[in-house]
């Protein structure tokens, strides 16, 4: 195979296919690599980080990072009527969420609550 310089790629490679890694816009590539990994170590381990009572009650929703201000905020959708628990707990889950990734990640938590309607 000989060498090609790929227009759509970052670096030369070789004539074939190329990454999935590669072949994504920029934009998209650093927000994956950034905060997609972390934002889904917090979702698969809530269970362990919060306890099985606000583990019924609540799950991270979203995650927003304000560059200019330096805040890091995880967003909380909480069952009505849980929401004074989860408020009483933001502090703990905070320390917990910094502790268990090894460095200060989440600066605050946003609840959102919402409700669930069994028909």
């Amino acid at each position: 195979m000989r060498s090609k310089n790929n227009t759509r790629s970052r670096k030369k490679s070789i004539q074939g296919l190329r990454s999935f890694k590669d072949s994504l816009p920029k934009t998209i590539r650093e927000k994956i690599l950034n905060k997609g990994d972390i934002y889904s170590k917090i979702i698969d381990n809530w269970k362990i980080i919060v306890g099985n009572k606000l583990f019924k009650a609540c799950f991270p929703k979203s995650f927003i990072n304000l560059k200019n201000s330096g805040v890091k905020r995880l967003n909380v959708a909480v069952k009505k009527g849980h929401e004074i628990d989860v408020e009483y707990s933001r502090d703990i889950i905070i320390a917990r969420i910094n502790d268990f990734l090894g460095y200060k990640f989440i600066n605050k938590i946003k609840l959102v609550s919402y409700r669930r309607d069994k028909k």
